[in-house]
């Protein structure tokens, strides 16, 4: 939207130049002067790209020519005749800013601004404040950003919630994140490694302390290319403002859900210092449903279970660093965490067992499950940048730290029962598992940025990092005659996995003519060791892969954009992918690991169009992902009636598809921001010397209707569907939900006050149905529906103080918190 704003700012000032009585007429090329500099947003420290620069005759205020920045910032505005002149900077939404005695001769005919830094406007009118609103999605050469303030569905949330409502995202009701389809992505924390992995690092970070979060489905060489669908990068709040600031967050919720944090910023012209915590106690209700057939001869077996399924999260984490700018162009920064998080599963449900013509095993029973996982965990980060200049010319280094200790208990009870569900005192079956982890990880970077000309930029570095985990199993069986556990060897094992990756990377990025491109190459060395207990011998790997990127943009009339993009990734087998120990899940299912788990190699092409209108835009994207060696899971039905599960590689998988996404402001009251994908997808291989290739043309749908009432007020309505889609052996079934939203602002939006009802339509669910030569099963789970939050949020000084000039210029590295 800002840059839409921009291009409308500039076309009146140019539309005056051009009607300008004093304006000279002569050629550009016999007006020597030239002024060049760059405008940067004062809050965040980023560029400002479409800010508008007016160039004024010192004398009579006369407007004498002008011009925009460019994606970095930066401006040069040249035919301009010697003489006195003045700037005014100007960008909707933030306050202009001029600078003085501009000044052009023969011996200065280059005058240089540099950066010049933009406040966000916040004028009073009769007592009404007005604040510029972003986009709730921005779209940048590689990325689209997603703007957390303007999705207030996500108020009182983790991540997770944010991503619910973005395009190429999807969230099932356990609030597992799929990119475009697939889980395999990877979640960068301001560009770095987070503690945890995955969905489950979106799950523990508030939204309240993140700015924005990026969508790079085509990352370039700088990123690790793990992750074979792309990356969420989590970019948190930051704070450029002297003082003190902060903001504090409690939420409550219907079924016992709370969460609260807080983050506090005190910042000097010498460092900035920040400390925060977060805390959440959930109860997330549900239930599951379950129905499995196997064929033998003549007889056809049934199991029927259903049940509860309810969920406890909990967890706290608390964080604190401190940056110190040693001087204009070099900042150190030192940052730490540590915290705590907790998952408590009970099911409890009701089990059919017969068979069709009746057998003398057919039973009734009650199933109880209970499961109670805890992980401490902590990293600290020690960051460093030198800026040679103010033109992005610097060198970075990162040295990162974390570790992860966790335990799994977990009790399974199958009792029989009369056929009205009544518990008798024999167990059909009782298990007991314990699992134990502890990891470590090691991570260092050097990255260097050099830009060589206006629009040119060549940027390298190195990295490595090195993983250390050991897993342990104890498996015990019960004994109700003597009423003792006995440890099960078969299933007891201890697994130590090390993994180092070593890379380097360079990428190459200018301008020809109207085309912005950047060229990358990445290669890296892998060396990985898996050892376990009940294996005779290690898994070993040593391997050299090249990853290369390529991005292509190009701009026509200022409101229309062509993009196009390359990249390759790998998606890795994760330790417990690569166990070849036996995992009892229950009596009827036993999962394996395969430790020669060949890696997933994805090459993935697109190709974007973007026309912005207004103050609205579409974007129309084009995808092909095609990945080698897939890793799929895959059941068979032993002849004891218990179903063994399996990981392989089979031979690829292929995604086809469109996806349309619009950010339309109908009136100023009325915002749509909506998306709609629809693809191809297909998979071939075998099983057992059967084909497994199948195909499904799947659609993804998703709407956000952003209804201002006042700038104090507004509400959001939210709708998703996901649907049905083909896997190896079976399909996943639709789902639809929606979501609603009110905010209201108080006392000069210091306090803001949010109500969401979550799923008033009770239609979430997860339905997938699996089968094959001699089997058939289906599951569902259905999660608590109408959850009803309210969430409390306040600003300590709400960005009332003047900022300071001195000591730490933008703020150099970025610590992860602050701003609010």
């Amino acid at each position: 939207m800002r840059k839409l704003l921009g291009v409308v700012l500039i076309f009146f000032t140019l539309n005056s130049l051009g009607n300008t009585g004093n304006n000279n007429t002569d050629d550009d090329d016999d007006k020597p002067g030239v002024i060049k500099g760059a405008i940067i947003d004062e809050t965040t420290g980023q560029p400002m790209e479409y800010a508008n620069v007016a160039v004024y005759n010192t004398k009579d205020s006369t407007l004498v020519n002008g011009g925009i920045t460019n994606e970095n910032g930066q401006f040069e505005i040249k035919g301009i005749n010697y003489g006195e002149y003045y700037l005014e900077a100007n960008f909707i939404g933030f306050e202009k800013t001029n600078i003085d005695e501009v000044i052009l001769n023969e011996n200065t005919p280059l005058f240089n601004s540099g950066n010049i830094e933009l406040a966000p406007s916040a004028v009073e009118l009769n007592s009404v404040e007005v604040v510029a609103d972003k986009a709730p999605v921005e779209f940048k050469l590689d990325k689209k950003v997603v703007n957390v303030s303007q999705m207030i569905n996500a108020v009182g949330g983790t991540a997770v919630d944010v991503l619910e409502n973005t395009p190429s995202v999807q969230v099932d009701i356990e609030g597992n994140v799929s990119l475009r389809g697939s889980s395999n992505f990877t979640v960068l924390i301001d560009g770095r490694p987070s503690v945890l992995s995955g969905s489950d690092a979106l799950r523990q970070i508030p939204s309240s302390a993140i700015e924005n979060i990026e969508i790079i489905t085509n990352p370039s060489a700088k990123y690790e290319p793990d992750g074979t669908a792309g990356i969420i990068n989590l970019v948190m709040k930051k704070n450029s403002m002297n003082g003190i600031n902060g903001i504090v967050n409690a939420s409550i919720g219907s079924g016992d859900k709370y969460r609260g944090d807080f983050t506090l910023n005190y910042r000097t012209n010498n460092f900035n210092f920040f400390v925060g915590a977060d805390w959440r106690d959930e109860t997330n209700g549900g239930g599951m449903n379950s129905f499995r057939e196997s064929y033998s001869n003549d007889t056809t077996t049934y199991i029927d279970i259903g049940g509860d399924r309810n969920f406890v999260r909990q967890g706290h984490n608390f964080k604190s660093g401190i940056e110190l700018f040693l001087s204009q162009q070099t900042t150190l920064s030192v940052s730490g965490e540590l915290g705590k998080s907790g998952n408590t599963r009970n099911e409890g449900g009701k089990s059919r067992f017969y068979s069709i013509p009746a057998g003398v095993d057919d039973y009734f029973a009650v199933t109880e499950e209970i499961s109670d996982r805890e992980n401490d965990f902590y990293s600290g980060r020690l960051n460093f940048q030198h800026k040679f200049n103010n033109d992005g010319h610097r060198i970075e280094a990162m040295a990162y730290y974390s570790n992860e200790e966790g335990t799994d208990s977990e009790e399974e009870s199958e009792i029989r029962a009369d056929e009205n569900y009544v518990r008798t005192d024999e167990y059909l079956d009782r298990v007991k598992t314990l699992e134990t982890e502890d990891e470590k990880e090691f991570r260092f970077k050097l990255d260097y940025t050099y830009p060589f000309s206006e629009d040119g930029r060549f940027e390298a570095g190195m990295q490595s990092r090195i993983d250390k985990e050991i897993e342990g199993i104890q498996f015990l069986d019960y004994s109700q005659a003597t009423d003792t556990w006995t440890e099960n060897s078969t299933y007891s094992s201890t697994t130590d996995f090390k993994r180092g990756i070593h890379a380097v990377y360079s990428t190459f990025s200018n301008k020809l003519g109207a085309i912005q491109y950047m060229l990358g190459l990445r290669g890296e060395l892998t060396q990985r060791d898996i050892l376990n207990t009940n294996a005779t011998e290690s898994a070993s790997l040593n391997r050299f892969d090249l990853f290369p990127t390529l991005h292509l943009s190009y701009q026509l009339l200022e409101t229309n954009e062509f993009m196009a993009s390359y990249s390759r990734r790998i998606d890795r087998p994760r330790g417990r992918d690569l166990d070849p120990a036996p995992n009892y899940y229950n009596r009827y299912t036993i999962r394996f690991g395969n430790p020669q788990l060949n890696p997933e190699y994805t090459d993935s092409y697109e190709v974007g169009y973007m026309k912005r209108f207004g103050r609205s835009y579409i974007s129309l994207d084009a995808f092909h992902r095609v990945t080698n060696n897939k890793i799929e899971r895959f059941e068979e039905l032993q002849e004891n009636g218990v179903y063994y599960l399996y990981s392989d590689n089979f031979d690829k998988d292929y995604s086809t598809g469109l996806e349309l996404t619009g950010n339309v402001n109908f009136t100023k009251w009325l915002l749509v921001n909506a998306s709609v994908s629809m693809f191809n997808y297909r998979i071939t291989g075998d099983i057992n010397g059967e084909s497994i290739d199948r195909e499904s043309t799947n659609w993804d749908g998703r709407m956000n209707t952003t209804l201002k009432f006042s700038e104090n007020s507004r509400m959001q309505l939210q709708g998703f569907f996901r649907g049905p889609s083909v896997s190896a052996q079976g399909e996943t079934k639709a789902m639809i939900f929606t979501n609603v939203s009110y905010r209201q602002e108080f006392w000069d939006n210091k306090l803001t006050a949010t109500l969401s009802v979550r799923d008033p339509l009770g239609t979430a669910k997860f339905e997938r149905e699996s089968y094959g030569e001699n089997f058939k099963s289906w599951f569902e789970w259905k999660r608590e529906p109408r959850v009803v939050m309210l969430t409390m949020s306040y600003k300590i000084n709400n960005f009332k103080e003047e900022r300071r000039n001195g000591g730490g210029g933008d703020g150099g590295m970025d610590t992860g918190e602050g701003e609010y």
